[in-house]
Parts: structure tokens; C-alpha cells; sequence
């Protein structure tokens, strides 16, 4: 009997063992492998989608931010197309952060993780993000966005410039050169992504409803082009962090918490700030059941 009863805990203690840690690379149509990696239990699952050109599988800081999360719900890191163990998009067109919501929707699937699901989504993993629950409201359970990329921010940045001169700065005459191709030039950043489509799709999001949703925003003393010096750059920050206030009303249930000193980077610059805002997504999305 004592017997019986030890086999019994330890098939139950390597069940539970399973359900906790899942990793692997999962068929999103056509051979094509996309790498998720589980850990933790309960819900609502949460699923991470890192900034542009990150990994987060493998990633040590993101690695801390899911270790301190999965003590309270299920979490999933997701390296998108061509980065870390993920197999690379289908080549011929740039990719949308339609394709990259797709592809996590069909890996997802394929690895039986049920929804619905808490997306945190860094930078341009935040635009992805909004564009899953636009596309996949019944398996969106809320969204935390981290310094996440909004919409308008291209546009809204480039506004703020002075008009162009002859004899103006070299930092200038590049962030406006940059500001300018990027949404329209895929080539320019290192996932081939057309952001100005990107953030055509993002806005379709009109609203979450109840669903929560988390703004862990950056510093406003980060500066994203420090080289343009003050006034100038101070004025693009309360661009940026008045386009983070916005995304409050996306939802009847939103809050936002700010940084005191981490910049955009805030999953390797304050990991356990991240943590803390997505442990606070998971509590709402429980307490709104």
C-alpha cells in the first residue's frame, strides 16, 4: 500500500512537473517552428513578446521576469520569427505585427496552451501585442504594455521637430531622416517589419472593455535621442509620455505605473519593475472574474 501511495505522488509530482515547464518549438504551418517556453501554473497564462530583435527564450533578464512570475501564473517567452530558436518567416513581403499575432496565435495552438491570455509586450512587442487583441478578443484576457510602441508615435515625434533648416544639427537632420523612413522602410530595422502597417493594425484596437490592462511606462528622464540635447528632447519625452497616458483609454479598467529612473530598455534595466507590473495584470484579471 505504502508503495502504491509513493508511486501515486510521484506520477502526480511529474505531472504537475510537466504542466509547470514546456518547451519547444511548435509547428505554425508548414514545418515552420516557432519556440515557446513555459513555466509555472495558473491562470491566465501569460504570454511575453519582447522589443525588437529580442529573444526572450534565452534571454537572462527575461529569464528573471518569468522566474518571479511563474510563482503566481503560467508564463510563456516567445521568440518570434527568425530570432533565438525560432525558424524564419516566409520570405518575399515584409512581416506585420498581424503575421507576428498569427504566428503566436498558431504556436499557441499548437502547443495546447489554452487561453484566454495575458499579452506583455515590450516596445515593439506592445504593438504586436494590441494588434493579438484586436484580432483575438476571446483569447485576450488583458494586455500589460512596457515601454510599449504606440501607434502614433512616429508621427506624433516627428511632429514635434523643428522645421528643417540647412544649417541645423547633424543629430537632427538624422532623427528626422529616421523618424521619416522607418515607418515606410522595412529594411531599416533588423525583423524586416513595415511599421507603418503595424501601427495601422494596432489602431483597430478601439477598446479592451473590463479587460485589464497594465502601462509600465519608462522614466521621463530617458531621452531617446539624448545627442539632440535640451530643450528638444525634453519636449519628445512628454510626447512619448503623454502617448503612454493614452493607452489608459483603451480599457475601464487600466492603470499605469511609471519607472523612477529605467529607460525604454526596462526588461534589462529594472526587471524586477516588470515583474511587478505584470504580477499586477495577472491580480486583475482574477479579481474581474
Amino acid at each position: 500500500m505504502r508503495r502504491i501511495l509513493a508511486l501515486a505522488v510521484a506520477l502526480s509530482t511529474a505531472v504537475a512537473g510537466q504542466a509547470q515547464a514546456q518547451d519547444g518549438r511548435f509547428d505554425v504551418g508548414g514545418g515552420r517552428m516557432i519556440r515557446l517556453s513555459c513555466q509555472g501554473q495558473g491562470a491566465p497564462t501569460v504570454v511575453v513578446d519582447a522589443g525588437m530583435g529580442g529573444a526572450p527564450v534565452e534571454d537572462e533578464a527575461w529569464g528573471r521576469i518569468a522566474a518571479r512570475v511563474s510563482e503566481a501564473a503560467r508564463v510563456c517567452l516567445y521568440d518570434r520569427a527568425g530570432l533565438g530558436g525560432s525558424d524564419p518567416a516566409p520570405a518575399g513581403r515584409p512581416r506585420t505585427s498581424a503575421d507576428a499575432a498569427a504566428d503566436l496565435e498558431a504556436a499557441l495552438r499548437a502547443a495546447k496552451i489554452a487561453p484566454p491570455f495575458l499579452l506583455a509586450g515590450h516596445s515593439i512587442g506592445g504593438l504586436h501585442a494590441q494588434v493579438f487583441a484586436a484580432r483575438y478578443p476571446d483569447q485576450t484576457a488583458g494586455l500589460v504594455l512596457i515601454s510599449s510602441t504606440h501607434p502614433d508615435q512616429m508621427d506624433a515625434w516627428l511632429a514635434r521637430l523643428p522645421a528643417q533648416a540647412s544649417d541645423e544639427p547633424k543629430a537632427l537632420s538624422d532623427a528626422r531622416g529616421f523618424l521619416t523612413r522607418m515607418p515606410r522602410d522595412p529594411s531599416l530595422n533588423p525583423e524586416n517589419l513595415d511599421v507603418g502597417a503595424s501601427s495601422a493594425q494596432a489602431r483597430a484596437l478601439r477598446t479592451l472593455g473590463d479587460k485589464p490592462m497594465v502601462v509600465a511606462t519608462h522614466s521621463p528622464k530617458w531621452r531617446m535621442v539624448p545627442e539632440l540635447g535640451e530643450p528638444l528632447a525634453v519636449e519628445l519625452e512628454a510626447v512619448t509620455q503623454d502617448l503612454q497616458k493614452q493607452f489608459l483609454a483603451l480599457s475601464t479598467r487600466a492603470t499605469q505605473t511609471i519607472a523612477p529612473t529605467a529607460g525604454h530598455g526596462l526588461p534589462h534595466e529594472d526587471p524586477g519593475f516588470v515583474a511587478e507590473a505584470i504580477l499586477s495584470g495577472v491580480k486583475a484579471v482574477r479579481e474581474g472574474r
